[in-house]
């Protein structure tokens, strides 16, 4: 089978087209733009490279969007053309502060626009093409050299990299400067270039076909007749390194149909069937959008030792570790031992762990969305079952939780935030329960006491969150409804499970009114008044995506499987408006995939929460090998409840499966019903 027939790596890179919501989904609030931010850049699954079309949109340099943080995206003129192609984009984040699209690279004749509408645009997994004035252009990648071909009308073409682009390209757009830019002829054919970018080193190197001329901050291909072919590599360590990563590539025909393998392979790791095509090509184009990041760069890391593992462009991991990091935790053993091995390196390193980890060196940039993130995947994966060093994840966790940036937490046991005090509490629980497994009793009795101070957030008068607390990106609403390893005090706090399932019920909006999105990006406060409402934010943004969940804990699963088969029927769609919003390097995709398949992780725990499946069948190849069967039997739009589900012939009756379980394989096996019983 051809996986990649069913990809559309078009998928989310524009203004959602959606269907119009109805029933409970109609109910939910946007809050963040309403938009994929996707890329169709050629690379290769978790690749160091990546070459795309760059138009100077937001945020991943292409398209036509300006900054967009909330409502309709706005767009500037001239977005719909293109300046040429760039490298390295960012994968359907928001306002994050760096967009890469370095190495302008621009196919022209010398009257040739500054910018040319692209004509016949084409794209699969690790290729695009389309047509720009007489020249046909075609990128592809491996995971260190982005190869470009170009084929001209006539023999008067020439090809332009500018080495000073960086970012994006609108007005007002900000574009960082590109520092200490040198370029230098290597030989005949081969140039070299390095500059600081974003605080990081970079060496460029650039080989083509004919003769070249460097001008400025740029070099000119040409007289190479009707076919340009140019390739293009970076390294952060040497002008050597990316060197031989240009002596070691191949041509392009040949990457360019290996990277098609290598996707192929990567998206056969979940197999499913359905009747519905449509569902196949949703699901395949949103595997193929988790898989983008992070990035593969081991052996030229930029913080630390280079010959060590190395990914970067964690760059949302806030809302990474909840999906997209226990998919590659499940899925991808290699991925996900160098991620281990980057997060545990990274706080040896700089004392903590991040939560926004790219080319660049403002590692605090993001230090208000959350806290101790890091600590979430390394525990997932832990529990999944890739090798890692215990002592060292141990000690990186507690190097983590008791760093100088979080005192306010283990000193003063109050944060500016509740969702700090939520993810530190939570993650002081999980690690000192693996620690006491472990016998490393002193970091268990280290960390135990402080995994209490979760409760210190809640106002038992109204069994929710107080409002005393800053929230990122949502209200005390969004952040009252998580799971945590300590759900049956939570429930408790807020009066009994009778009581918090009334709390979820009107956060999810029975019984409330229809909603009005958000349109006009110039009138925030109608989103600020409506956010006061406390309302779910409909799959829009991550914040609040695991709360259908947490009916389990309180013994309502209909209404899981109400919301989420609303979710998935009214927020995921086909084509370039096809997510609801930020991407957020891979999230909201990855969230379609775990729900599509009826099952879905909590971070750091031994646990998987049962939802409600929409494909026919399914098949998981696991990075251990085992394979996971998933069965569903009267599989329909309107057979939304799970009447029974059996998990190796056994019956879950509290719909929960242990992690531990699942990676050793078997048989998941749901019986589906338009009525609920139970």
């Amino acid at each position: 089978m051809s996986y990649c027939d069913y990809v559309n790596v078009f998928h989310g890179c524009g203004k959602i087209d959606l269907p119009k919501p109805e029933g409970i989904a109609a109910k939910w609030f946007f809050i963040k733009a309403q938009c994929g931010n996707t890329s169709p850049a050629a690379c290769i699954p978790f690749g160091g490279m990546s070459v795309g079309p760059y138009s100077g949109g937001y945020p991943t340099g292409y398209g036509n969007h300006k900054v967009n943080c909330h409502s309709d995206p706005q767009t500037f003129e001239g977005g719909d053309k293109l300046y040429g192609f760039t490298h390295l984009q960012q994968s359907g984040t928001g306002t994050i502060g760096y967009y890469y699209n370095y190495a302008l690279t621009v196919p022209k004749y010398n009257n040739s626009a500054e910018k040319r509408l692209p004509v016949n645009e084409k794209g699969e997994p690790g290729y695009y093409s389309c047509v720009l004035d007489d020249i046909l252009c075609e990128v592809t990648a491996d995971n260190r050299v982005a190869y470009h071909k170009y084929s001209f009308g006539s023999d008067n073409g020439l090809v332009s990299i500018d080495f000073s682009n960086n970012g994006l390209n609108f007005d007002n757009s900000n574009k960082a400067a590109v520092n200490n830019l040198v370029i230098s002829g290597y030989n005949s054919d081969t140039v070299c270039a390095e500059a600081v970018i974003e605080g990081i080193k970079f060496y460029f190197s650039a080989r083509g076909n004919g003769e070249y001329e460097i001008n400025g901050n740029a070099v000119t291909f040409k007289n190479f007749g009707k076919k340009a072919l140019i390739k293009l590599s970076f390294s952060n360590v040497s002008p050597e390194s990316s060197l031989l990563f240009l002596n070691n590539s191949t041509d392009f025909e040949k990457a360019k149909e290996s990277a098609y393998t290598i996707w192929n392979n990567a998206l056969s790791s979940v197999s499913i069937e359905s009747g519905d095509d449509r569902i196949k090509r949703i699901f395949y184009s949103n595997l193929y959008h988790s898989l983008i990041k992070p990035s593969d760069r081991s052996g030229d890391g930029f913080i630390y030792r280079s010959d060590k593992p190395f990914m970067t462009d964690f760059a949302t991991l806030w809302d990474m570790y909840k999906t997209a990091m226990p998919l590659i935790c499940m899925l991808y053993k290699d991925v996900a031992e160098k991620s281990v091995e980057t997060l545990m390196s990274l706080c040896e390193k700089l004392g903590n762990i991040p939560n926004s980890i790219g080319f660049s060196d403002a590692f605090y940039e993001h230090s208000g969305q959350a806290r101790s993130l890091g600590c979430y995947v390394m525990m997932t994966a832990y529990r999944f079952g890739i090798k890692i060093d215990m002592n060292r994840m141990l000690n990186a966790i507690r190097k983590d939780i008791f760093a100088d940036n979080k005192r306010d937490f283990t000193i003063d046991h109050k944060c500016k935030s509740h969702t700090w005090m939520l993810d530190m509490s939570d993650c002081c629980g999980l690690a000192a329960e693996i620690a006491a497994e472990a016998g490393e009793t002193d970091i268990s009795a280290e960390l135990k006491p402080l995994s209490s101070l979760w409760k210190n957030c809640y106002d038992r008068s109204t069994g929710l969150l107080d409002g005393n607390s800053d929230y990122y990106e949502g209200t005390l609403y969004n952040y009252s409804f998580r799971q945590m390893k300590e759900m049956d005090e939570r429930i408790e706090i807020a009066g009994g499970k009778e009581r918090f399932v009334k709390f979820l019920d009107k956060f999810f909006g029975y019984g409330q009114p229809d909603v009005i999105q958000p349109k006009d990006p110039n009138n925030p406060e109608y989103i600020d008044r409506t956010m006061k409402r406390g309302i779910f934010e409909g799959f829009n943004n991550e914040s609040d995506t695991e709360a259908p969940y947490s009916y389990i804990y309180a013994g309502r699963h209909d209404r899981t499987c109400e919301i989420l088969r609303a979710g998935m029927k009214y927020m995921f769609s086909e084509g370039r408006g096809g997510l609801p919003g930020n991407n957020d390097s891979g999230a909201l995709s990855s969230y379609y995939v775990f729900s599509a398949l009826g099952i879905f992780p909590v971070a750091g725990q031994n646990l998987f929460l049962i939802g409600s499946p929409f494909i026919d069948k399914a098949s998981l190849t696991f990075f251990n090998g085992n394979k996971l069967n998933i069965l569903v039997e009267g599989n329909s739009p309107e057979n939304i409840y799970v009447e029974e589900v059996r998990f190796n012939d056994r019956i879950i009756d509290n719909y929960r499966i242990s992690a531990d379980e699942i990676m050793k394989g078997g048989i998941l096996e749901f019986k589906m019903s338009s009525e609920y019983n139970n």
